[in-house]
């Protein structure tokens, strides 16, 4: 008989197979409905211009952050030793998957705790679903001597989950005694279905310093549960969520400028990055790609060169739109049309659209 831990893992093996297998689902990104505002006097040298940023008061050398996967699998432990790998030799923070497998069982512990060990000056963020304890959260933040702590929002995963949970009661509460104790700041987190302005306000009244979106675009894990099943899941549920571009102004408009917005879900080009940080974002999470990437046969390889596209392209676009910096792109005004604009109108978020396209020069 299997006990709780080893169905546990069972499950996380599967998830990875399927991330591999299904690839992004839910459709166009929304991102072609935004346009940035070409410079073509940027009165620029391509040495001038830098990609650093700060996430909840910390430095980091790239806006990209390779956000939470696995953990608590063999194989596991060789993708996260190779993404810390790479996240040492690019300069990227590093979340892990949910480290309940680690804290329940010494035997998947390694399999987080090798991030630290691949990088150890690095910036590692720890990943605990929303019902966790306070205590077990702190937990999660020291087995991996993490600076940040991710707390993820699950709800249309745990439903389509046969094991999943099925009361949230009380997952506020818990995410302010986590913020209260824990010791480091504090992301609250979707998985791919998006957060909408009013749930953002909720979250920051919670204590937290920063929210990831995780909008409709990239991974689906209402997909992922529905593949474990054999399970053929409708379009209706295939669309179900806030597209990124969508969910990043909602939350942006609604709490931009009081706490860091990481922008999440289907970003796969250095566009879309340049983009949701214009819009206001402080880094970008990307997942799915690199896992996809790492299962060829040169993976390190394919996923170096990867890394080295979007930096290339990020760097090409603040010279391009004649931006130092982040800080300097946001000042600039940016364009939005189409869905999301029209999105954006019936949410009441008009003044916002307004004041981004008559952004000038700082």
């Amino acid at each position: 008989m299997l006990v709780h831990s080893d169905i546990r893992s069972r499950r996380k093996a599967e998830h990875l197979e399927a991330v591999k297998q299904l690839g992004d689902t839910g459709g166009s990104s929304w991102f072609e409905d935004i346009s940035l505002l070409s410079n073509c006097a940027p009165e620029l040298a391509w040495e001038d211009v830098a990609l650093e940023t700060h996430l909840c008061g910390i430095r980091l050398p790239s806006p990209i952050l390779i956000n939470a996967m696995t953990g608590g699998t063999e194989e596991a432990y060789e993708i996260n030793k190779k993404l810390a790998a790479a996240a040492r030799r690019h300069g990227l923070a590093m979340a892990v998957g949910s480290e309940t497998a680690g804290l329940s069982n010494d035997r998947w512990a390694r399999t987080y705790t090798v991030v630290r060990e691949e990088n150890p000056d690095g910036v590692v963020i720890a990943n605990v679903g929303m019902n966790t304890d306070p205590d077990v959260a702190k937990r999660a933040v020291q087995l991996i001597g993490a600076q940040l702590l991710q707390v993820h929002w699950n709800v249309a995963q745990e439903l389509f989950m046969p094991e999943g949970d099925r009361n949230f009661h009380g997952a506020l509460v818990r995410l302010h005694q986590t913020v209260q104790s824990v010791g480091v700041p504090v992301i609250a987190k979707e998985v791919g279905q998006g957060i909408a302005s009013e749930q953002a306000e909720r979250f920051v009244a919670a204590g937290v310093s920063a929210i990831d979106v995780g909008g409709r675009g990239g991974t689906n894990f209402i997909a992922v549960e529905a593949w474990r099943r054999n399970h053929l899941l409708s379009d209706q549920w295939q669309q179900w969520g806030l597209p990124t571009p969508v969910t990043l102004c909602e939350v942006l408009g609604a709490v931009g400028g009081k706490i860091d917005v990481v922008a999440s879900g289907g970003i796969r080009n250095g566009h879309d990055i340049a983009k949701s940080i214009s819009l206001g974002a402080s880094a970008v999470g990307i997942a799915g790609p690199f896992l996809r990437l790492l299962s060829q046969p040169e993976g390190e390889k394919a996923l170096d060169a990867y890394i080295e596209e979007l930096h290339w392209t990020l760097h090409a676009l603040l010279v391009m739109t004649g931006s130092k910096n982040w800080h300097a792109l946001r000042q600039r005004p940016i364009v939005i049309g189409g869905r999301v604009r029209e999105w954006l109108s019936i949410r009441g978020l008009d003044k916002w659209v307004r004041r981004l396209g008559r952004r000038g020069q700082p």
